[in-house]
Formats: C-alpha cells, sequence, structure tokens
C-alpha cells in the first residue's frame, strides 16, 4: 500500500530453481527486464521521459552465474521521478508483470563458459500493489448494488487490509471502525471484549509465568477476513452484491494475501467471503461477516463463540 506520491520501488529477483548452476544476467541493468503496468481502470501505464535501456554495451560485471536453489535481486524505483517513470496518479490496485530477456547470446556467450545460459524471455507471475487504497471493483456487479453501500465497505476494508485488522478493534482500530458498523455489531463485539478481558483475569498470571499462547480463539483472527492463512490480506476486491429488501445487501469480497518462504519467490493466496451491510440511522454500515474460507458450516461472526456466555469465558482453562 503506497499514499500518493510516494516512492513505488520493485524488488526484482531472479531465482534459480533448476538443479543445475545458471548464467544470467543481473537485473540492476535496465535492458535485461522490462516492466509491464496496468492501471485500475485496466490499461496499461506508458513509461515516461527517457528511455530505461542502458546505452553501454554489456561487461562481464553484468552477469552472474546463479547456483542451484540461489537468486539474485535488485530494487528499482518506477514511480515518476525527475520526468522519468511510471505516473501513478489513480487510486486503486495496479497489477505489475516483469519479463527477463538476455537477447542473442553472441555479445556475451564468452562470459558463461561452460555454464548454461538463461537467455529468456522469463515472464514473472503478476503482482499487485494499490495507491491509497486496495481496491478493485471489477465489472459487472449486479444491478441491484446500491452504491452507499459499497461506498462503506469499501471504507471499512480499505482500514482492515492497510493496518492487518486482527482480533477485536482496539485502541485506533477501533475509533476508526466503530462509526462504520452497526449498533448490534458495536454491541457484539463489547460482549467478546469483556469475555477477552474476564479470560485474562482468570489467567493472565499463569500465561505470563509458563509463556504460554493465550486459547482465545479470535486472537490472531480476523474477525472481517477469516481465520489463519486469510487472517491479514493486503488487498480485497469486491465481486458482487445482493440486495435484501431495502435495508440490507450482501456484498461479496476476494481478498489477497502474500505467502513467503525460505529460498521461494513470494507467492499469493485468494480468499473469499460475505460481508452484511444494513441501513441504519439513513446510512449504511456493516452488520455481520462469514469467511468462506475454513468455514464449512458457513458461521458468521454474529454467531459468537461457544468459549463466551453472558460476558464470561467457559472455554478451557489455562492451567
Amino acid at each position: 500500500m503506497y499514499s500518493h506520491g510516494e516512492t513505488v520501488v520493485l524488488d526484482l529477483r531472479l531465482y534459480n530453481a533448476s538443479a543445475e548452476s545458471a548464467f544470467v544476467g543481473r537485473p540492476q541493468r535496465d535492458d535485461f527486464v522490462r516492466v509491464k503496468i496496468t492501471g485500475p481502470d485496466g490499461n496499461a501505464i506508458p513509461w515516461r521521459g527517457s528511455e530505461t535501456a542502458e546505452s553501454a554495451a554489456p561487461s562481464s560485471s553484468d552477469f552472474t552465474v546463479l547456483e542451484k536453489y540461489h537468486e539474485i535481486s535488485a530494487k528499482r524505483v518506477l514511480s515518476l521521478k525527475d520526468g522519468a517513470g511510471f505516473a501513478f496518479d489513480k487510486p486503486g490496485q495496479y497489477t505489475i508483470t516483469a519479463e527477463y530477456f538476455l537477447g542473442p547470446t553472441g555479445s556475451f556467450e564468452s562470459f558463461a563458459g561452460q555454464t548454461k545460459i538463461v537467455a529468456g524471455p522469463l515472464r514473472s507471475t503478476k503482482a499487485e500493489f494499490c495507491i491509497e487504497a486496495c481496491i478493485l471493483e471489477p465489472l459487472p456487479v449486479r444491478n441491484n448494488r446500491s452504491k452507499s453501500a459499497l461506498e462503506a465497505v469499501r471504507a471499512f476494508y480499505s482500514y482492515v487490509t492497510t493496518h492487518g485488522q486482527l482480533g477485536i478493534p482496539s485502541g485506533h482500530a477501533r475509533k476508526v471502525l466503530r462509526p462504520l458498523m452497526s449498533k448490534r455489531l458495536a454491541q457484539e463485539l463489547d460482549s467478546l471484549q469483556v469475555c477477552d478481558d474476564d479470560y485474562y483475569r482468570r489467567y493472565g498470571e499463569i500465561l505470563r509465568a509458563n509463556q504460554d499462547k493465550p486459547e482465545t480463539p479470535w486472537l490472531e483472527e480476523g474477525l472481517f477476513t477469516g481465520p489463519n492463512d486469510a487472517a491479514t490480506p493486503f488487498a480485497f476486491r469486491l465481486l458482487g452484491s445482493r440486495a435484501i429488501g431495502d435495508d440490507r445487501v450482501d456484498i461479496e469480497l476476494r481478498f489477497t494475501t502474500e505467502q513467503t518462504y525460505v529460498e521461494l519467490p513470494p507467492s499469493y493466496d485468494h480468499f473469499e467471503g460475505v460481508v452484511t451491510v444494513i441501513l441504519q440511522n439513513k446510512r449504511w454500515v456493516v452488520d455481520d461477516y462469514v469467511a468462506l474460507y475454513e468455514n464449512d458450516e458457513l458461521l458468521r461472526l454474529s454467531t459468537g463463540y461457544p468459549e463466551c456466555r453472558g460476558g464470561q469465558w467457559v472455554g478451557e482453562k489455562s492451567y
């Protein structure tokens, strides 16, 4: 997530997934890697300013032997600076791809020796980043949508995905999200907080003494996104909406999370859910949520937690 005008930097990585060494060009050179970017409107963003290709002929220092299961990387500024770069002047989600290509081997094959040359072209997987908000509303969203209901969801989930909201909103998150919630949902979270406080009154000292992890299931859960891998997405999309009467709209969302593994490039996973917004006091507010990931019974947030009853913790004891 970037603010408008903030410098956007791309981390380019070449990873050798084969079982033998490979001769590659370093991604620092612009003419070895070409970047293509699509804006929130689906159109390609043109590069502004002078050409990025290097004028000097490649030398031996522009290449390296990449051992098996190793990678090399380089950072490149993409945003407009001193009249050159991509202009990210629209809020929303941008898609980026990169292509690695050395060109004809005649000019550098003497540097490679007996090492296998990876000349390309090699294309990266698509990556995404956002300006101001990770929002992309693909068309068509069903005609029975309420535009103001969608806007309420945009505002709510822009904060959730930007700040990685886990568990019961507190502090700044509570201050920002509460006005966007229904009275019923706010009361539900208040009751959950009372139960959380009761848990720590009972077992706080034991947890600290034994350095145990709390048993509260909402501790690392995204109440408005999903459990485990779906807990902290960095982007969301509105997939569609369904009006239920005049004062309720169910909106389907798709979240994107990033997975990082040792010695492997980052990968991206997608998870879906449905948020319910209702009309209350002449404005749309978030009232409920159901995750569609690791939730076979399709339990809604309003179902609550069996570990809590009447504001008290009745779940597993921490001793």
